[in-house]
């Protein structure tokens, strides 16, 4: 038990130390993601009236990000807001400085003649910090990377096969349990074979004096 509690806090020490630095954190300035010249569609088919709103992310930061929330406020002529989108924008991601195209849609709140103007903001959203590249005037040694990559697992196992050699080998309780088993089997035989002689003796027919 002692010996598999042992193993259980090595086994995630080592996940620990081999998992990879998140890098992952929210959108300090929202802003910074801005929405080019953003354009709506309305249409209905046999369903209800739906509204899509199209545009176009800059990204002004030094990061990628993803994972962007896009709030779209329609308006009608007289510049009030009848309608208001919020959706995540899943599985578009834009690199520093670069633009990506997006488009949210749903149902609409107000009849299709009052939808005149769109006005669309990033409201929140993923950013992630790319790990430094070092510079190096040498390629880097592939062994260098499969030392890095098994290292803890190798560890691991030689933890793991240290301590069963300790609980299991020489001078442990099983060996001394094993020890005490075959010298009782060995005193046991000596004593059966005693016995058998003995027996054998008593057979034996007495010759006549």
């Amino acid at each position: 038990m002692h010996m598999t509690r042992t193993a259980l806090v090595l086994l995630l020490l080592v996940l620990a130390l081999n998992a990879e630095a998140c890098n992952d954190n929210d959108l300090q300035d929202p802003s910074a993601v801005q929405i080019l010249q953003p354009t709506f569609t309305t249409e209905k088919s046999d369903g209800p009236l739906i509204v899509t709103v199209l545009g176009t992310f800059k990204n002004t930061t030094q990061t990628r990000v993803d994972n962007l929330v896009v709030e779209a406020k329609l308006t009608d002529a007289q510049g009030k807001v009848i309608d208001v989108l919020s959706q995540p924008v899943y599985g578009v991601a834009v690199p520093p400085g670069k633009e990506v195209a997006f488009r949210v849609q749903g149902r609409a709140a107000a009849p299709q003649s009052s939808y005149v103007a769109v006005q669309a903001r990033v409201t929140s959203g993923e950013a992630h910090i790319a790990k430094p590249v070092r510079q190096t005037s040498q390629e880097k040694s592939p062994w260098l990377d499969v030392l890095v990559s098994w290292g803890p697992i190798l560890l691991l196992i030689v933890v793991w096969l240290l301590l069963a050699r300790k609980y299991n080998g020489r001078g442990s309780t099983n060996d001394k349990m094993l020890v005490a088993a075959n010298e009782q089997n060995a005193l046991l035989s000596r004593q059966l074979t005693a016995i058998e002689s003995i027996a054998a003796a008593a057979r034996a027919p007495k010759s006549d004096a």
